[in-house]
């Protein structure tokens, strides 16, 4: 199992929750990002420093 780190995205983002927990790979932590979202604007999966990937919204300035 792998510690992965997920943080839910408001519309400024802002870091509106954080959630750990451990999964066997990159694509069971996706697929808890896409039931985290819900109506959320983004969450965003990382892997330590490596991004796995950003469900919602694509990132802007």
């Amino acid at each position: 199992m792998n510690q992965y780190r997920l943080y839910v995205l408001n519309p400024e983002e802002h870091v509106a929750a954080t959630r750990e927990a451990q999964f066997p790979d990159d694509i069971s932590a996706l697929k808890e990002a896409v039931d985290l979202r819900a109506d959320q604007f983004a969450v965003e999966v990382w892997m330590g420093e490596r991004l796995v990937g950003r469900i919602g919204a694509e990132f802007s300035l």
